[in-house]
């Protein structure tokens, strides 16, 4: 069965290839859908894990970094450096604010910091070093055209680029990052000063430990002495905004992987189809030297699922090369494809999309009379 399947392969090469490069498109559709799912996980995690520290505190009740509201009495700062084993704790906020021209406005969230949880991955130009400087990611920086030096305007108050960062991204926003000097003036100088108090000072806490200290015993005693936060791992807080992302994002990635299932499943049920149709005669010649149905159908199973296992690296490469041009492009999206779990679920998901799209020419097979194999053409 398998033999004869190669044979019919390398017998008609050249619709083979056609045939695999389909497949191939097909299954790259349905790894570019999934890498950008996986993407928009993977950037809501990175989040809150290059921000840096061993802990990082909320507002109690807020369990998550992103998407959320959280705001800290001012004085909680010095209240947990007061706690054994904690070497420094550094401010950070975060707040959403629209950018751009009428008719092509993005949402950007700005991440003020003092020391700690500023950009970690700047591609050029350089740190905030005065109060009227942003670094911006390099999502807003394509979009818009931006690059270090240029102004940038939020509410009528004029910033300037010191430089741009990658990997700062998430929830289809791009973020930017300014010094808490450039946020008090920002609050003071533009129009949106009368809903200053709207706007929170202090949003989270990044603590950084004594050497030697335990992160969770330390994260024990900042919770019974400080009421007002909640104490979490980052990589704990990370897992709670991966959750939001998949909460507000799963269901309709969900639906769209699934009808991308279903189109690969047609796409090959169709060429299958095409394929019976054109070997009609062929099949009538087997039927007629005595061959059974089930051992025809299995060849022709056969044929497709080496189709399938030929075109699936080529599929990969060109989910994988399809990826690097969107993220080439469009910056502020990732697609996220080396996870190997995911990988050998899609071939999972594909083999079981080759059996039911098998399924589908079946019928003509059945219905494939005898006699054709002796008529003249």
């Amino acid at each position: 069965m398998w033999q004869l399947a190669l044979k019919q392969i390398r017998h008609d090469s050249s619709r083979s290839t056609l045939t695999a490069f389909a497949i191939s498109a097909a299954i790259a559709m349905i790894l570019v859908l999934r890498g950008f799912e996986q993407g928009l996980y993977v950037q809501s995690e990175s989040v809150v894990l290059d921000r840096g520290g061993q802990l990082i505190l909320t507002q109690s009740g807020i369990s998550n970094f992103l998407a959320v509201r959280s705001s800290l009495p001012q004085l909680t700062r010095s209240e947990v450096e007061a706690v054994k084993g904690v070497k420094e704790a550094h401010p950070i906020t975060g707040f959403w604010a629209i950018y751009g021209p009428e008719g092509n406005k993005s949402p950007l969230l700005l991440l003020v910091y003092d020391s700690l949880g500023g950009p970690t991955h700047l591609i050029e130009g350089n740190p905030i070093q005065h109060a009227h400087d942003i670094v911006v990611d390099i999502g807003l920086s394509k979009r818009f055209n931006l690059k270090p030096g240029d102004p940038l305007v939020i509410s009528d108050f004029e910033f300037s680029i010191s430089g741009v960062t990658s990997g700062s991204s998430a929830l289809f926003s791009s973020f930017a990052y300014v010094s808490y000097d450039g946020m008090i003036d920002l609050f003071l100088e533009s129009e949106i000063a009368p809903d200053i108090s709207t706007f929170p000072l202090l949003s989270f806490l990044i603590v950084e430990l004594k050497k030697g200290e335990d992160s969770t015993v330390v994260s024990n005693r900042i919770e019974q002495q400080v009421s007002a936060v909640d104490v979490f791992l980052p990589e704990i807080l990370a897992q709670h905004d991966k959750e939001l992302g998949e909460e507000l994002f799963g269901p309709i990635m969900n639906v769209l992987i699934i009808i991308s299932y279903v189109i690969g499943m047609l796409v090959i049920g169709l060429i299958i189809y095409s394929d019976v149709s054109l070997r009609r005669r062929n099949f009538a010649v087997m039927k007629a030297l005595g061959f059974k149905l089930s051992r025809i159908a299995s060849g022709v199973m056969a044929q497709t699922f080496l189709l399938v296992l030929f075109a699936y690296p080529f599929g990969v490469l060109l989910a994988y090369l399809t990826g690097k041009v969107i993220e080439l492009n469009m910056p502020v999206y990732l697609i996220h494809m080396t996870d190997f779990d995911g990988l050998l679920k899609v071939l999972a998901g594909v083999s079981f999309m080759t059996v039911m799209g098998s399924l589908l020419p079946l019928r003509m097979i059945a219905d494939t009379d005898p006699v054709i194999a002796f008529q003249v053409e």
